[in-house]
């Protein structure tokens, strides 16, 4: 487990929090549970400067635990730290055990389609052929249709080339490779539907009614950058969906 103190280089800030024990945060900076691509890098800098400007917003200060993402919760529940960032769903089953912050980013699935495509969702492709990547999970939003045709791939860039050259309808992906792919290689070619077919979203996750402290600001935190654009601005600097 590897122990990466996040620090505001100012002397201001330090001069603040020096004397202020710091919040323990784990995260998974491989993010194994997502299919994201070869984007980690895009959204581990994304997390770093949104930590950063949370201390500096709130005047405090982070320790960020890089950890094995199935350790995650089980060291959480031994208080080895103080919260993880985990999109971990918030269904009732895991309400009862964690508290969650707001939304932090989406992580779940979207379609894709051709740029002239019309589609508006999955229930206006029946008949058509729709692919998905074999070991991401994503083939359960097309077991919904009976009527789909369902196009297993390996590749994401063969996938995304025969959408592109009409070989197949659409495919379903990562939102967040599924945007950079949408506003880079593909920008002229492709684009994705609104909204994402599933809720799935990093949060700050904590124990139950623990470290509400910690919660509450980062809650505050992230309420006032969606307010002022900092979000926004903070997700188009990384190319991640915003």
């Amino acid at each position: 487990m590897k122990k990466i103190l996040l620090c505001i280089v100012t002397l201001f800030l330090v001069s603040c929090v020096e004397k202020t024990k710091p919040y323990s945060i784990a995260i998974d900076k491989s993010w194994y549970s997502l299919a994201l691509n070869g984007v980690e890098a895009n959204l581990n800098g994304f997390i770093n400067d949104l930590l950063l400007e949370i201390s500096k917003e709130k005047k405090i200060y982070f320790e960020i635990i890089d950890n094995n993402f199935d350790e995650l919760p089980i060291d959480l529940k031994k208080k080895k730290y103080a919260a993880i960032l985990s999109p971990m769903e918030p269904y009732n089953f895991n309400k009862a055990k964690y508290d969650f912050s707001k939304d932090i980013i989406k992580t779940g699935f979207v379609l894709m389609i051709a740029k002239e495509a019309k589609y508006k969702s999955l229930s206006n492709m029946l008949n058509k052929h729709v692919g998905y990547i074999s070991d991401t999970g994503s083939v359960i939003f097309l077991q919904k249709y009976a009527n789909i045709f369902e196009e297993p791939y390996i590749s994401l860039p063969t996938m995304l080339d025969d959408i592109a050259n009409g070989n197949i309808e659409g495919a379903i992906l990562s939102i967040i490779p599924a945007y950079k792919y949408a506003t880079d290689l593909y920008q002229n070619q492709l684009k994705t539907v609104e909204p994402p077919l599933n809720d799935q979203a990093i949060r700050l996750v904590t124990l139950k009614d623990q470290n509400q402290d910690l919660l509450n600001l980062f809650n505050a935190s992230i309420a006032q950058m969606e307010k002022d654009n900092r979000l926004k601005e903070l997700k188009k600097k990384w190319s991640l969906p915003h």
